[in-house]
């Protein structure tokens, strides 16, 4: 039976994921099949290399790494937090460990919203570190903060504007059965780019209309992607992991809220271990 994972994005929110991963290695928990999109594809490549506990440290601000208990996040950088982040850590305190990544021989993808179509792109590389950074790095561009970028001559931004979950993917790709990790909780409002229209149309609806489109109707597609992962749900071939309550926001900078939020994920899936366990019929 071929299971597949779907990660999230949500940048300082996947510190939630990062819990939930931990409390799997711990069991050796293996999947068929990775798909992140965001701060997930890091939770997926880290998984994949059973780096225990890296993810939930390159998460965090710099300054948190360094021993301080609150980073500004004005001061300190979005942008640079996030360079930091995607090319900085595969060569820091905490290395990425791309030979065994490479080596590994399961099949991982990363979700891109390419600029032209307005429609997901999924990625996969095995041979080049350089090129596998920027993949994770295109699929963090958020519209408004961070730059487009380019990847084979075509133009990407954040894969969470057309595909927040890539759980069709892993089904598209032969997976029998999915497991999920969100970083929203049931109820929570999710960014609607719709607010941010007058800073948007001069900057997409000309030049990339198809993107244009995609960010306006991001909040429905969102509504939509629950309510169809809860039907699967109750079919038996989907099982949905997500916080119970409020987590640290976004770009969180206070390490106890940032533990919190880790704490939050990692009792969460030790609690449920014996659901996860029968999904995947171990």
């Amino acid at each position: 039976m071929k299971i597949g994972l779907a990660l999230e994005g949500g940048s300082r929110q996947t510190i939630f994921s990062a819990g939930v991963l931990d409390a799997w290695l711990d069991e050796n928990i293996d999947f068929s099949y990775y798909c992140g999109v965001s701060a997930g594809c890091h939770a997926a490549m880290n998984y994949i290399t059973r780096q225990r506990g890296r993810f939930r440290y390159i998460i965090q601000p710099r300054k948190i790494q360094q021993g301080m208990d609150h980073a500004n996040r004005i001061l300190d950088g979005i942008q640079k937090e996030c360079y930091a982040l995607h090319y900085d850590a595969a060569y820091g305190d905490m290395p990425f460990d791309f030979h065994l990544f490479f080596g590994a021989g399961v099949e991982c993808e990363f979700g891109l919203t390419c600029c032209e179509t307005g429609r997901s792109e999924f990625f996969q590389e095995y041979m080049s570190e350089k090129r596998l950074l920027d993949i994770v790095n295109a699929s963090s561009a958020l519209p408004m903060l961070f730059p487009i970028a380019q990847i084979d001559g075509k133009h990407y931004v954040d894969g969470c504007v057309t595909s927040p979950i890539p759980y069709k993917r892993a089904f598209e790709k032969g997976c029998d059965k999915v497991v999920v990790v969100s970083t929203h909780y049931p109820g929570e409002i999710v960014t609607d780019f719709r607010k941010y229209r007058v800073i948007l149309n001069p900057m997409f609806k000309r030049k990339y209309p198809d993107l244009f489109r995609a960010l306006m109707l991001r909040y429905k597609r969102y509504e939509k992607m629950f309510a169809e992962m809860e039907k699967l749900e109750k079919t038996g071939s989907l099982l949905i992991f997500r916080p119970e309550r409020e987590v640290c926001d976004l770009f969180a900078t206070d390490r106890m809220l940032l533990d919190d939020t880790y704490n939050m994920g990692f009792e969460y899936a030790k609690r449920r271990m014996d659901d996860l366990k029968a999904f995947m019929e171990l």
